[in-house]
Parts: structure tokens; C-alpha cells; sequence
């Protein structure tokens, strides 16, 4: 209704910078405050963070996710970009929805991002063998490297990003499309 009481040009004026209107992005991870803030398009990651009462324990930020478990990670001297759906694009990640995940310094982002892989491994439908099969065996390559505390050797690696074109490019929905 705010919109329709004070039109349109009202609601392009929020954004920051060239954004345009608010959005609600739900902080969590390692902060002060984890909450659901609604800010203006442009706000920068850095200023997210700084509302939701900065890292917790007076850590430094190791990585965030902007943009829930579907984003890349961005790293710590990428806190200064506007969360903007097309300056996330540029940075190589998403802001889908707006689920922002905070990570300290220290933190293992393997194991960070294996978690991750679980979720979308058990939200499969199993539908379509990429994302049933492509997800269990990324998972357990991951795995096996996390509980083994051994460094992502060349040829899982390879086998990774194998794994990753077959389901980016042969799952029937976006949940196989962005596992990986």
C-alpha cells in the first residue's frame, strides 16, 4: 500500500547509489545479531554486516554468502559491493533469497561448503540421475577430504568440476544447476 500511497518514483528513490526500492535479507552465521534486516538495494555487505552488530566475538569476516545456499562465496575484500541484483552478478555470485550467511575468519569454508552440499544433496527429489548422483558423490568427496583433513588433490578436484558441468548442464531444475 506504501507504494500505491506514494508511487512509484517514491519507491525507485530508496535504493542506494543506482539501486532501486528495499529488500529483507535475513543474517545469519557468525554475527552479533543475526535478524532479518529490510535495507535499501545498494546497501553494501559491510553495512549488512555493521547493522547486524558485526562479527560476532570481534572477528574478522573469512566469507559471505549473500544470497543464501544457491550463492558463491564472497571474501573479505568484497564486503564493499552493493547488494544489487546485477553487482552480485559481477562479483560472481547471486543474491537469490537474500538468506546472507556470515563466515569468520578461520572458519573452513570446505567444510562450510560441504555442509552446504548435504542440504542440497537431501532436498533432491532424485527425479534426474546428474543431481541424485552427480550431489551424493560430490558430497562424499568432499567429505572424505573434511573428516580426513587433507588438502582437494588435482584429481578430485578435476572430478569436481566434471561432476559440476554434467549437473549445471543436464538437471532438469535449478536446485542440480547451482548445487555445486
Amino acid at each position: 500500500p506504501v507504494i500505491v500511497q506514494r508511487g512509484a518514483q517514491w519507491w525507485a528513490d530508496q535504493g542506494a547509489g543506482e539501486s532501486v526500492g528495499w529488500k529483507f535479507f535475513a543474517v545469519s552465521g557468525h554475527v552479533e545479531r543475526p535478524d532479518v534486516y529490510c535495507v535499501p538495494m545498494g546497501t553494501t555487505v559491510r553495512e549488512l554486516i555493521d547493522l547486524a552488530g558485526g562479527v560476532s566475538g570481534g572477528r574478522e569476516v573469512g566469507a559471505v554468502q549473500p544470497g543464501g545456499a544457491s550463492s558463491n562465496f564472497i571474501g573479505p575484500d568484497e564486503l564493499d559491493m552493493p547488494l544489487d541484483f546485477g553487482a552480485a552478478a559481477e562479483h560472481g555470485t547471486m543474491l537469490g533469497s537474500g538468506a546472507v550467511v556470515v563466515l569468520a575468519e578461520g572458519t573452513d569454508l570446505l567444510a562450510a561448503s560441504t555442509n552446504v552440499l548435504r542440504f542440497f544433496r537431501n532436498e533432491s527429489c532424485g527425479k534426474c540421475v546428474p543431481c541424485r548422483l552427480g550431489s551424493t558423490k560430490a558430497h562424499e568427496i568432499l567429505r572424505d577430504v573434511v573428516e580426513s583433513g587433507s588438502e582437494l588433490d588435482d584429481d578430485r578436484r578435476e572430478h569436481l568440476l566434471r561432476l559440476e558441468e554434467a549437473m549445471r548442464k543436464t538437471s532438469i531444475c535449478g536446485l542440480g544447476q547451482v548445487a555445486l
